[in-house]
């Protein structure tokens, strides 16, 4: 998919709709919006055809007319045309007006709000698409289905399951009710951009109270303009997004680029757009010139790579030499222990590791062949060296180039 006219080929979508987007100032749900989207996903999604059963085998035309991958026998449907998966934030906003506190800055507050909030969002979106006799399907999802390989498999069968067999919309958000982790910000810009990648989505879509990204803040830069198209996120474009303010969200621009930059990496078109334009979805996937387009990658990532990049957190960081950045991002080679500097963090072999530069710069992401104390003890040593460090010398290289994604 190249450009705007290639986006009404769009047949699998992941909608993120943010707090700011779906909710009032005030923490109330914003029904007219929800229920204005909700009819548009579902008008999207009729453009393609259901079938109660498989087409009959006396027909050839009819059985050629469906997609391979979903001649899916015993299935009660099968949908052709698009789909749509939403993820939805909101729910420690309406929790908090509901408990009638603005106290946000402590874990267990943030917990009790997102569950008293996800009831009702849930509730909302049911009766939205009820409306228009559409299934929806929640699914709350912690950092395990995404760090845990199996786990991550089993998520991406049960979306398609939904998806192609019965033509439900599945409703996501974290888990933030039991995830420690689950009130950071950003994090569902982010779930978006992975659930968008494994389930081979063609178009990733934020939805803001902003109507793109601009060339600055435009609450406080007259002068700043919307950016139309974007064929690569650059180190300019993420130190603006540093100051930018979420206004409320959890997720702010710094969080849309990186969940641009995780999408476009796997292939998916990303667009960001104000969710009270009218008909925004419909406009997008017709070409309109509405929000910011991120164009996807020409070298679209493995999945493998891409759980490795973006699927787990960093356990740890090795800090690497001016010699080891050349190598990694000129040269495509492992990393090697001689040309690590310094190491930082508790982290045991298999886990996931940062590379940074002397500068501080994240470089590459990789699965890491050594523990941190092993790493410590054979940094700045040759591959040949490291029997007499560690008293065996199990690989040559501390992240195998397999196992390492350029960032």
């Amino acid at each position: 998919m190249t450009g705007r006219e290639g986006l009404s080929a769009a047949r699998r979508l992941v909608v993120k709709i943010g707090s700011n987007a779906l909710c009032h100032a005030s923490g109330e749900l914003d029904l007219e919006v929800l229920e204005a989207l909700a009819e548009e996903i579902v008008g999207l999604m009729a453009t393609g055809r259901h079938f109660d059963k498989l087409p009959s085998s006396k027909n050839p035309q009819d059985i050629g007319s469906v997609a391979p991958h979903r001649l899916l026998s015993a299935t009660p449907s099968i949908v052709e045309g698009r789909q749509a998966v939403i993820v939805s934030s909101g729910a420690v906003k309406v929790g908090l007006a509901r408990m009638q506190t603005k106290r946000s800055d402590d874990l267990p507050t943030r917990q009790a709000a997102a569950a008293i909030g996800q009831s009702e969002i849930i509730a909302a979106y049911q009766r939205a698409f009820a409306k228009h006799a559409r299934p929806i399907a929640q699914l709350l999802i912690t950092q395990d289905e995404l760090s845990n390989f199996r786990r991550y498999l089993h998520l991406r069968n049960a979306l398609n399951a939904l998806l192609t067999r019965f033509g439900a919309v599945p409703v996501m958000n974290e888990n933030d009710p039991v995830s420690a982790e689950g009130a950071e910000i950003g994090e569902n810009d982010r779930l978006a951009a992975l659930v968008a990648a494994k389930i081979d989505a063609d178009l990733l879509i934020l939805l803001s109270d902003v109507e793109g990204y601009y060339t600055g803040d435009p609450t406080h830069d007259a002068q700043a303009s919307l950016i139309s198209e974007v064929e690569k996120i650059t180190p300019q474009m993420r130190a603006q997004a540093e100051e930018a303010d979420g206004r409320g969200g959890r997720g702010g621009m710094k969080a849309k680029l990186e969940a641009a930059s995780i999408a476009t990496r796997a292939g998916v078109a990303v667009a960001i757009a104000s969710s009270r334009t009218p008909r925004v979805l419909s406009r997008l996937l017709a070409g309109e010139a509405i929000g910011t387009l991120f164009l996807p990658a020409m070298a679209k990532l493995p999945a493998r790579k891409r759980w490795i990049g973006f699927a787990r957190p960093p356990k740890g960081k090795v800090i690497v030499d001016e010699g080891a950045c050349k190598a990694l991002l000129k040269e495509g080679s492992s990393l090697l222990p001689v040309g690590i500097a310094n190491v930082e963090g508790d982290f045991r072999a298999g886990d996931t590791v940062s590379v940074v530069d002397f500068t501080g710069k994240e470089i590459a992401r990789g699965l890491t062949n050594y523990d941190a104390g092993q790493v410590k003890l054979i940094r700045r040593c040759k591959s040949h060296e490291i029997q007499a460090k560690l008293g065996r010398r199990d690989y040559d290289e501390v992240i195998h180039r397999d196992n390492l994604v350029i960032l």
